[in-house]
């Protein structure tokens, strides 16, 4: 891995060691004088399994940091490095979208009939100039797109469109340089030019990370969904016939902080149009946290399948303690990884995307496959851990880790799953 091009997007030189990246972290919340020697530690190339082990990569805290010093790139910079010198590790390879095994293909081999037949026709690299860009996760949920709310252009994805999100996200940035390149090739030989995002990910991903970060650049205007279904509601063009008078809670994307200054209000005011009273977490908006998925990013945790339920686990407990009636996502990955974790926890609120709410009060029925298609989801996580041998290695785990980890497998036979 020697030859493999290092990238930085941080300066260790502007941060004062003020620690207020770590101390701030809703994660991490460390004592301000811990942070400080923590950040210390990773300026220097050192971390502590602790701070690599809780880091999301949901990069709260380069909102957090006065000097602009990039601190959750510089935890990234490490992973990066670790990454050089060990090579892609094989667990790792069965949560990326570009294998040809992951849990993504092992969902798409179980979809529906109705919802096989919309993928294999999302999978269209032929010349188009506007169009809806699904990403990975809506790929595993087209149902989703079934809905008259979206306008009446061509859809076009699959596993192999990856933004390189989370490549970029876990520090392999040269891997996340190979397929944004490779996203800029196809969408020119498309002609593409306005292309509405279902992916909070890949908008950022198009927009910032890779014209900004890796100079990627695209010749596309990219429109989010949120943006879109706002702007049909307040014309009109989407008309509110049932006022839903419901509570929810909102599950925010790590990326929306990054793209437009309204994009985090952009669903709460959606909501609102629609009758649906936002009950905040203490954790949101720009101090908002993973929805669990961040926990396997570092290669220290290497997707342990184990800590990025708990995490989940976690986030449904914070939701739940604001006595919302549902907890609402805009992101198809979210909502993917909470509904997972209700499976888990009793009395969990309801999951629903925020397209699927806004279906309700223009007077749609949304299909609300979630259910069935988390418990796939969940055979594969179980099928998984079995292949890699982890559940009989769950002793080597943290106390407290181990003892909430020893109930997935009862709580996978109370709920019948067969394999």
């Amino acid at each position: 891995m020697a030859d493999v091009k290092e990238y930085r997007f941080h300066d260790v030189q502007k941060c004062k060691l003020c620690g207020d990246c770590l101390s701030k972290c809703p994660e991490m919340s460390l004592p301000l004088e811990t942070a400080r020697r923590e950040k210390e530690k990773i300026n220097r190339g050192e971390m502590s399994d602790s701070v690599s082990l809780s880091c999301t990569a949901c990069f709260d805290c380069d909102d957090f940091c006065p000097n602009d010093a990039a601190p959750c790139e510089t935890i990234m910079d490490y992973w990066q490095r670790e990454y050089h010198t060990r090579g892609l590790l094989e667990r790792a390879r069965y949560f990326l979208p570009m294998q040809k095994l992951n849990f993504r293909s092992y969902i798409l081999e179980r979809l529906p009939a109705d919802e096989k037949e919309m993928v294999a026709k999302w999978d269209d690299k032929s010349p188009c100039s506007e169009f809806i860009y699904p990403g990975c996760n809506v790929t595993t949920v087209p149902y989703l797109t079934k809905t008259s709310l979206l306008p009446p252009i061509p859809i076009r994805g699959g596993l192999d469109w990856c933004c390189s999100e989370t490549f970029f996200r876990m520090g392999y940035y040269d891997l996340a340089a190979v397929q944004g390149k490779k996203m800029q090739a196809r969408f020119a030989e498309m002609g593409a030019r306005e292309i509405l995002m279902m992916c909070t990910a890949g908008t950022f991903c198009f927009t910032k990370m890779l014209p900004e970060r890796l100079g990627i650049k695209f010749d596309a205007k990219f429109k989010p969904l949120v943006r879109y279904l706002w702007e049909q509601l307040e014309s009109g063009q989407i008309k509110v016939v049932n006022k839903l008078k419901l509570r929810a809670t909102v599950q925010d994307s790590c990326y929306s902080k990054f793209l437009e200054p309204e994009y985090l209000m952009l669903p709460r005011k959606i909501l609102e149009h629609i009758g649906v009273e936002v009950v905040e977490m203490p954790r949101s908006k720009e101090r908002m946290v993973c929805c669990g998925i961040g926990a396997g990013f570092s290669m220290r945790s290497n997707y342990n399948t184990a800590r990025i339920t708990l995490s989940t686990l976690k986030r449904i407990h914070e939701a739940r303690r604001t006595g919302a009636d549902l907890l609402c996502v805009y992101c198809a990955g979210c909502m993917q990884m909470l509904g997972s974790g209700s499976l888990f926890y009793p009395n969990a609120p309801q999951i629903y995307h925020l397209l699927e709410l806004v279906q309700m009060a223009a007077g749609e029925q949304p299909l609300r496959r979630i259910g069935s298609r988390v418990k796939t989801m969940l055979k594969w996580i179980i099928n998984f851990r079995l292949r890699c041998g982890r559940l009989k290695r769950v002793r080597k785990a943290a106390p407290s880790l181990r003892a909430k980890c020893c109930r997935i497998p009862v709580l996978v036979i109370q709920y019948g799953f067969s394999f």
